[in-house]
């Protein structure tokens, strides 16, 4: 049996601030993009550390989450300079990212 999940993003959910606050924090968290690598639910988004950037994320998950509850965030960091930021979800989920954050 085929189950339908019917995914889409809820920024209605936020308030002005919220909006102006997500789209800087993506702006900032994505200057950092170095490579998109396919995983076989989502995508792993690598990113050289730099200077506040964990900080980004930490403001922008939450607010990614409030408005795409269907996402799962995991954030990895190993002994180099990159981070990556996986995100994952149900099968429909890749098209979404990448017409979500215009990669």
């Amino acid at each position: 049996m085929t189950q339908n999940c019917e995914i889409s993003c809820q920024k209605i959910s936020f308030s002005t601030e919220e909006k102006i606050q997500y789209e800087e924090l993506k702006r900032n968290i994505f200057q950092y993009h170095v490579r998109t690598e396919e995983l076989p639910d989502g995508y792993s988004f690598v990113l050289k550390d730099g200077t506040n950037l964990l900080h980004y994320l930490a403001d922008w998950i939450p607010l990614e989450h409030k408005c795409c509850p269907f996402l799962k965030f995991t954030l990895t960091m190993y002994e180099d300079e990159y981070i990556r930021l996986n995100l994952t979800g149900p099968q429909e989920v890749k098209n979404f990212l990448l017409h979500e954050l215009n990669l």
